[in-house]
């Protein structure tokens, strides 16, 4: 785990994905570093967490990770998700799915992702409304109160990544910028469309 975040920090992400696999299900895993406004549910957390059935994507069970285990809010609804019988285990079923988990993750963070899951990535990547991927718009952040340059979150320049790879490129460097998202597909707007009213103003 901590060479995946180290990696995760290096290359400026704040989310990844990858596969897992329990008790003969698949499962995709988004893995999100806290930003510094969040409040951790202890000081050990390192990530927050969601797992998501390959074969639902509309189901999923949401905990957090620190550099040793997995944890979950409720018991019951871990057992009902992952479909656990023996629930007598207790903290060891929590330990022994850690360990089968971090046999899993991967060492460092692979940008490039099959269409479906960069677009898994992008409807979560700033956390505030997974449905909301709908690219209609590109504008300036303005200045900070010393004059400064306000800059897009790193989670603001993961999700175009992911969701409008070569919009992004185009504006990618200046980091004034930050990428719009609606809800309603729509009030999406091609790259041309996007690029020409940004040109107007």
């Amino acid at each position: 785990m901590p060479c995946l975040l180290k990696d995760m920090e290096k290359k400026q992400w704040m989310i990844d994905s990858f596969i897992f696999e329990y008790k003969t299900e698949q499962y995709i895993v988004i893995l999100t570093l806290y930003n510094e406004k969040e409040r951790k549910p202890n000081q050990h957390a390192k990530a927050k967490v969601e797992f998501v059935k390959d074969n639902n994507t509309e189901h999923s069970i949401k905990g957090f990770i620190d550099f040793y285990e997995v944890y979950f809010d409720d018991f019951k609804e871990f057992c009902d998700f992952f479909g656990v019988e023996n629930r007598n285990m207790g903290r060891d079923l929590f330990v022994d799915f850690a360990n089968i988990f971090s046999e899993f993750i991967p060492e460092e963070k692979i940008i490039k992702k099959s269409d479906r899951i960069q677009k898994i990535i992008g409807s979560r990547a700033e956390g505030n409304n997974p449905k909301a991927v709908y690219c209609y718009e590109v504008r300036r952040n303005g200045k900070k109160a010393d004059g400064t340059l306000k800059k897009r979150s790193i989670a603001n320049s993961n999700k175009a990544e992911m969701l409008r790879p070569e919009l992004y490129e185009t504006f990618r460097n200046d980091t004034n910028l930050s990428f719009y998202f609606s809800t309603e597909k729509a009030d999406c707007k091609s790259d041309l469309e996007i690029k020409r009213a940004f040109a107007k103003r």
